[in-house]
């Protein structure tokens, strides 16, 4: 996949030393479910986002004119039977560049028009309001605080494919 600044390619192993780097900064995992992770658990976490089953996976966030690797985002499925959710982090040198927002709308994006599925849920801290507005000028609709998957209190966030489909169609039509 591709936006106007980043390559999303597939996660690899070769992938797994950068990243795992990622997991283990404190800035970068600040709101980020438990925190900081060995490499251990990260490289854990990686190699069951490489088994996962479409339309699970995870993506390498690339800048598209250096190639630079800048961070992740995946779509993933917690519990069986539960809506897929979106999640990225980026390095902090990538922060505030609206890189995070390109990759949700194209995850986003290859979730509803590849896959056709019906919703895309994601949940941030409660005190993370860079992450809120990502999802918010992405599309999706603030639901509100709830019990986190990590059994904090996060906010909720979601989108249906049918408001999806709503905004793209509005902003062709504004263009």
């Amino acid at each position: 996949m591709r936006t106007d600044a980043l390559l999303l390619q597939p996660l690899t192993e070769a992938d797994y030393g950068w990243l795992c780097a990622l997991y283990a900064d404190p800035v970068v995992m600040q709101y980020i479910g438990t925190g900081v992770r060995t490499y251990e658990v990260a490289s854990g976490v990686l190699d069951k986002m490489m088994a996962a089953l479409p339309p699970a996976g995870y993506w390498t966030l690339r800048d598209r004119a250096t190639g630079e690797p800048l961070g992740g985002g995946m779509l993933m499925v917690r519990r069986e039977g539960s809506p897929l959710e979106v999640g990225f982090l980026l390095a902090k040198a990538a922060w505030g560049r609206g890189l995070a927002t390109q990759a949700t709308k194209a995850l986003v994006g290859h979730a509803f028009e590849v896959f056709q599925v019906p919703l895309v849920e994601a949940f941030t801290d409660s005190r993370n309001d860079a992450s809120a507005a990502v999802l918010l000028k992405s599309g999706f609709h603030d639901l509100g605080l709830t019990a986190g998957p990590y059994g904090g209190t996060d906010r909720k966030f979601a989108v249906t494919r049918q408001q999806w489909l709503g905004e793209i169609k509005a902003a062709l039509e504004k263009k």
